[in-house]
């Protein structure tokens, strides 16, 4: 298993990042299990590359890259040419692992069932905030595989923090940065829409990762500047959904609030 986390002047939110992958890392070592952290960094000035030199000093299984330009999707696709796990999964280093131990029994089991595509639910939240703010949770898709890549094409899609898939999938298939707001949105429907992967796709609807909100997507300035390039894929890829689709359903998942708020793990300080 590979985790990848493409960094840029984040030593504020850092290391909630790493300690949930090193929690994950021992409970996949007691099980015979295999991780590696793959870090990115763009050139940070904050301190963040001195937090993971010292990092890495004291985790064998995390290695990192200094000054990688290009921006995130760059680094990510770095990341995939780089990664010697069964599996590929990108954390960004403002997100965390909500709950490591069901993390690496999801990994665990989708690889006994060999599953080349997860999918998993995810959690969202706002800093300095410790608490989940909304869920957005992944079900399981109609048995019929015609159904669900109609529903696809109709503009189903999945968050890509809680998106998994076999390194070598991964790799050949790629991060577009021709589309630097919307290349993960392309990356994951060309693989669901990929008719001989749909019988081989595992799902969890308990959310296993946190994201942050207030990232490079969100807000109307983004929307408008991305709804060009969902346009784009959307025609390559024959997604007849409209291009604010995509935007509508995080914005209804914000608007609908945790009557009470569940906090979020500490892992500062470890």
């Amino acid at each position: 298993m590979t985790v990848i986390t493409p960094c840029l002047q984040s030593v504020d939110t850092l290391p909630d990042t790493l300690m949930g992958v090193v929690r994950t890392w021992e409970i996949l070592q007691q099980a015979g299990v295999g991780l590696e952290h793959l870090l990115i960094d763009g050139g940070s000035t904050d301190g963040t590359q001195e937090l993971l030199e010292r990092h890495t000093s004291r985790h064998p299984f995390c290695r990192w890259q200094r000054d990688i330009g290009g921006g995130p999707y760059a680094a990510m696709n770095l990341g995939l040419q780089l990664a010697r796990g069964h599996y590929c999964h990108v954390l960004n280093a403002d997100d965390l692992l909500l709950d490591p131990g069901a993390y690496a029994d999801f990994l665990i089991q989708a690889r006994r069932k060999n599953a080349a595509l997860l999918l998993a639910s995810i959690a969202y939240f706002r800093r300095p905030e410790r608490y989940v703010r909304a869920e957005w949770i992944v079900h399981l898709p109609p048995p019929d595989v015609k159904v669900w890549h109609k529903q696809l094409r109709h503009g189903l899609h999945y968050p890509h923090p809680g998106f998994i898939a076999e390194s070598s999938l991964y790799r050949d298939t790629g991060f577009d940065v021709h589309y630097s707001l919307s290349a993960d949105y392309k990356l994951m429907q060309t693989l669901l829409l990929r008719p001989g992967l749909a019988g081989q796709v595992a799902i969890c609807s308990v959310p296993l990762v946190a994201m942050a909100e207030g990232g490079a997507t969100s807000g109307w300035q983004a929307i408008l500047r991305g709804k060009k390039q969902l346009e784009e894929i959307n025609q390559d890829l024959g997604i007849i959904a409209p291009a604010w689709r995509r935007y509508w359903g995080k914005f209804w998942l914000r608007l609908v609030r945790r009557s009470s708020p569940l906090l979020l793990p500490n892992y500062q300080g470890d």
